[in-house]
């Protein structure tokens, strides 16, 4: 019995070079169909959860501020080194490109200081998301990154933009609504293996209006004013939805 078995298994006929090529054209097709459908699952993931993620954190900053009456302080700086302004390398060219340099005077640190924000996490120069950074205390002539004129513009803050009227600061491990008004600091979904939070910052970005827009210091408000959140590739939540929203057009 054993012996007709195995005659059995070698008499099989192998597939013939046309069934294999027929075998590879059809799986050639599921790829080119299912491929560009994975991919735009990933890409409305991503701007579907940068959204989400948008919302919860400007929400948990307004409870905040409602509960404690105070802004949470320990952001973190998008800089650092406080007095040259000198950029954390691992934000993204994105957003190096939509900011500029912001410098502190004793007008806006008392703004700052009104809204509970007294202090911000500096990371060392190479620190991404994980890395914790260090409390350090803000002062006059400290420099942080605020939204461009043109970006102002686009994040529909202004209709007009003008510079060093807000400044940008990261919602990271340090921030003191962690364990408050939110679980922990969200990360960015990446979109792409350059946008790696291993080696990116990506954490979420709140918009801190400090002047009226009008000369120092009689233009300084006298409480800072929280005005939104911005995706480390700063982008809104406009911008997320609208993303989201031609991707799913486009299926």
């Amino acid at each position: 019995m054993k012996t007709n078995i195995v005659k059995h298994r070698m008499n099989r006929p192998a597939f013939t070079l046309v069934e294999l090529i027929v075998v590879l054209t059809i799986l050639v097709g599921l790829a080119g169909v299912l491929i560009p459908a994975v991919t735009d699952m990933i890409a409305r993931t991503n701007r579907s959860t940068s959204a989400i993620n948008i919302s919860e954190v400007a929400g948990a900053i307004q409870r905040y501020d409602a509960q404690y009456m105070t802004y949470p302080n320990n952001f973190d700086s998008l800089v650092t080194d406080l007095a040259l302004g000198t950029d954390l390398n691992t934000l993204t060219a994105a957003l190096g490109t939509a900011s500029a340099d912001v410098t502190l005077t004793v007008a806006t640190i008392a703004t700052l200081s009104a809204g509970g924000i007294t202090s911000v996490g500096l990371h060392a120069v190479s620190d991404a998301t994980f890395n914790l950074p260090t409390a350090t205390t803000l002062a006059s002539g400290d420099i942080l990154k605020g939204p461009t004129a043109v970006t102002q513009q686009a994040l529909g803050l202004e209709t007009t933009g003008v510079a060093g009227k807000y400044v940008l600061l990261g919602v990271g491990a340090l921030c003191d609504m962690n364990g408050k008004t939110m679980i922990d600091a969200p990360v960015h979904f990446p979109r792409n293996a350059t946008t790696n939070p291993e080696t990116t910052y990506a954490r979420f970005i709140a918009v801190f209006q400090i002047t009226d827009g009008t000369a120092l210091p009689g233009g300084a408000l006298t409480r800072s004013k929280f005005v939104g959140v911005i995706a480390p590739d700063g982008l809104g939540l406009s911008d997320e939805l609208d993303g989201y929203f031609h991707i799913a057009s486009n299926n």
